[in-house]
């Protein structure tokens, strides 16, 4: 009795995407930061915290005040990322600029949360019934 095995035939061994994400970005020696004094020390990661402090500062996230020994001072915290293509390959390094928010008080340090955000869903939706009633859509 033949066998694929006898052929030499073998089924091609099938890894989960996280794996070979890991694969590639080990290929690639490129390891994420776990402190600022790592990131520092790479171009690639300057580059993106830097990008992050210009998107945070253009899209106005926060204002500077006095301070008063009343407030409580909310830390933050860099982390950062190796964001990969579709294909698994590197694309960018990506760092993001946390609020430690659980040492926030609700009442005390904030008033109200609001963050706007819509399904693309939704949008398809809306965006279907005015074209089907001929609305004008801007």
């Amino acid at each position: 009795m033949v066998t694929r095995v006898k052929d030499g035939i073998h089924k091609p061994k099938r890894y989960p995407a996280e794996y070979q994400l890991y694969l590639t970005t080990k290929a690639n020696n490129l390891t994420e930061p776990t402190s600022v004094l790592e990131a520092i020390k790479h171009d690639l990661w300057k580059t993106a915290m830097e990008e992050e402090l210009s998107a945070l500062k253009k899209n106005k996230t926060w204002s500077l005040v006095p301070y008063l020994n009343s407030m409580n001072v909310v830390g933050n915290k860099w982390v950062f990322r190796v964001k990969h293509n579709i294909d698994g390959n590197f694309q960018r390094g990506k760092a993001r600029l946390v609020a430690k928010g659980f040492h926030q008080t609700p009442g005390v340090d904030f008033g109200e949360t609001f963050s706007p955000v819509i399904k693309a869903a939704t949008v398809r939706v809306i965006l279907t019934i005015a074209i089907s009633k001929g609305w004008i859509v801007r």
